[in-house]
């Protein structure tokens, strides 16, 4: 007896391959996992930095003229920061203590990686005296600081409104009004009123007021000329605020003065104005 065919059905099998998946899934898939590799990258990276301990600061490099500021002082500062690395640094509060140091004007702060620190300090540049406790600056801003090394090598310049700018402009133009003339201005100061104070190296004071100032110190170069530089080291004060002419107030009153008692000679016009 004959045994019956069974039917037999073939399978094929079928094949998978990489050629078979589009350039732009490949690419994706590729840069999922370069983006996760840098991602692990930076997070490693940052988990190391957050340890103080890894790459502290060990270089400080010091940059700027200095000549009142010292060395030790701008360390004993930095050193408080220096127990750390450039990525935990806090740069704002560094700048912040260093510019409370009186001779600093200003602070930058650079980053050179792994473990240097740039600090650059401009050092306040003094051009005179202001009052009797504070300084100005070449920009006309007023600071605290130490005078004794410089007391009697700055003119001193004072307006109660803190004009640092202003007062220095006025003594330059004083100083040019002047310049002719074998004198050095040690101080000029404005009162409350607006009034003009010059006062002289080793001789007089002279009050100038508060208006027609140029041709006042004019009137003052004539009357010197004349008369005055052969007598200043007797002169104590030079008044010019009158319409016409000037006082001259004594040391000692010369003979032929004009006022013998109180030492006062050289008004030629009563009038006077502030």
């Amino acid at each position: 007896m004959a045994t019956p065919r069974r039917n037999t059905v073939k399978r094929t099998r079928t094949s998978f391959s990489f050629t078979e998946i589009s350039p732009g899934l490949l690419r994706l898939v590729a840069v999922l996992v370069l983006g996760l590799m840098l991602l692990a990258g930076v997070l490693g990276v940052r988990a190391m930095l957050n340890n103080p301990e890894n790459l502290p600061i060990s270089r400080i490099d010091l940059q700027g003229e200095r000549k009142f500021i010292k060395d030790a002082e701008l360390q004993a500062v930095i050193g408080k920061y220096q127990q750390t690395n450039l990525y935990l640094l806090d740069v704002n509060a560094l700048e912040t203590d260093l510019k409370t140091l009186p001779w600093v004007r200003a602070v930058t702060l650079r980053k050179a990686w792994p473990d240097q620190l740039i600090v650059g300090i401009e050092e306040q540049h003094p051009v005179a005296l202001w009052g009797r406790e504070r300084l100005m600056n070449k920009y006309g801003e007023l600071f605290a600081a130490d005078l004794s090394s410089i007391r009697g090598l700055l003119p001193t310049l004072y307006s109660p409104e803190d004009k640092g700018r202003e007062i220095a402009e006025r003594y330059l133009q004083v100083k040019e009004w002047l310049k002719d003339l074998p004198l050095e201005i040690s101080e000029l100061t404005e009162d409350e009123s607006g009034s003009w104070r010059l006062k002289i190296k080793d001789g007089p004071e002279i009050m100038i007021g508060s208006e027609d100032q140029e041709r006042r110190i004019q009137r003052f170069r004539v009357g010197f000329q004349q008369e005055l530089a052969k007598k200043l080291a007797n002169v104590r004060r030079v008044d010019l605020r009158y319409t016409n002419g000037f006082a001259v107030e004594w040391k000692k009153s010369p003979v032929g003065s004009r006022d013998s008692t109180n030492g006062v000679a050289g008004v030629s016009d009563v009038k006077k104005r502030s």
